[in-house]
């Protein structure tokens, strides 16, 4: 009998192993996305308007929700954050939505990718999507769930280029009557930076800035002269332009909103600031990553901007908690207002 107990014993612990190991192979196995293997870019391609989505624009101008750093990972919280969402989508009412990074995070990035795409699908107002530093950080790699945007309905997400350093670069054009009105360009900030030996916050790579050069000549040259963009990690300027708002004594023409934590952007520093002055089109950027973080600030004649973060998870601050609204007036004048929960 005693042996029979033993075998019956072993047998049991080694199913539960199995069953456990099955378990943890299905969540931690990753699943890689199909690249977009034939879109290589070069600087001498022919730029073609004709590739890049439009939305009309109404006789009311446009309206842009920001939201960033949702962070979906954890089951117990998804129904408070889809609330978050949800509120702040119903009570701003925006032609047009923009998530600016670590939407997921963790294992569950591949189920949260699909939940995410169905939660805005819902609202049947176009949406765009970048990446974080912590979105591909579980199963699921970029592409996978770049996979899963660019087949949502309301989705205007691309891969982009494969060849030009991270995923999802790309842009959409807005129209007025027909005619160019604003651009919004997304970016891939990327995960990491390895410089002078260290592993440092993503930053851009030089082709980035160099196909951001070649996209925003394109654009001009076809009548868009205006351009917003949209990324995750704020480039190093973002704390120049803090320095220079504090040096006015904090003067409200130049800035506003809260800085209560260092700005965490890469010391390497590739220009794509400089880019931006040389093509002399872009006139805002919005980032997100730093969660307490929602500070503007017009620098060197572009405004450079945190967004709100929109969820509680990961670490934030109660009463900067929410999303920024971004609106674009039919005479193409920018306002931005924080949307803060309480």
């Amino acid at each position: 009998m005693k042996k029979k107990t033993v075998i019956t014993i072993s047998v049991s612990v080694a199913v539960v192993v199995v069953v456990a190991a099955a378990i943890l192979l299905g969540i931690f196995v990753p699943v890689n996305g199909k690249m977009n293997d034939t879109e290589y870019w070069s600087e001498y391609d022919e730029f073609k308007i004709e590739d890049i989505p439009t939305i009309e624009v109404g006789d009311d101008g446009f309206t842009i929700l920001q939201l960033t750093d949702l962070h979906y990972h954890l089951p117990h919280m998804t129904g408070q954050t889809d609330d978050i969402v949800e509120k702040l989508i119903e009570e701003n009412d925006p032609d047009f939505i923009v998530l600016t990074g670590d939407t997921v995070y963790g294992p569950t990035n591949v189920m949260y990718s699909k939940h995410i795409a169905k939660l805005l699908d819902s609202f049947k107002i176009p949406w765009a999507i970048v990446y974080g530093n912590h979105d591909d950080e579980g199963k699921a790699d970029k592409y996978w769930m770049g996979n899963v945007y660019e087949n949502s309905e309301y989705s205007v997400y691309k891969n982009g280029p494969c060849n030009i350093g991270g995923t999802g670069n790309y842009a959409v054009n807005l129209t007025k009557n027909g005619q160019p009105f604003y651009s919004l360009i997304m970016m891939d900030s990327n995960r990491e930076t390895h410089y002078n030996g260290n592993k440092e916050y993503g930053s851009f790579t030089p082709s980035q800035v160099s196909w951001y050069g070649w996209l925003q000549q394109g654009l001009v040259d076809n009548g868009y002269d205006k351009s917003m963009m949209f990324f995750h990690i704020p480039f190093p300027e973002f704390q120049d332009a803090y320095d220079y708002w504090e040096q006015s004594g904090f003067d409200p023409s130049i800035g506003s909103g809260n800085k209560n934590e260092d700005v965490c952007s890469a010391t390497y520093n590739p220009g794509m600031f400089n880019k931006i002055l040389e093509k002399g089109a872009t006139t805002h950027v919005f980032v997100g990553h730093d969660h307490v973080n929602d500070f503007t600030v017009n620098y060197q004649g572009v405004t450079l901007s945190y967004g709100v973060k929109s969820s509680r998870q990961f670490y934030y601050q109660e009463e900067l908690l929410g999303g920024t609204v971004i609106k674009i007036s039919p005479d193409a004048e920018v306002t931005i207002e924080r949307k803060y929960l309480n």
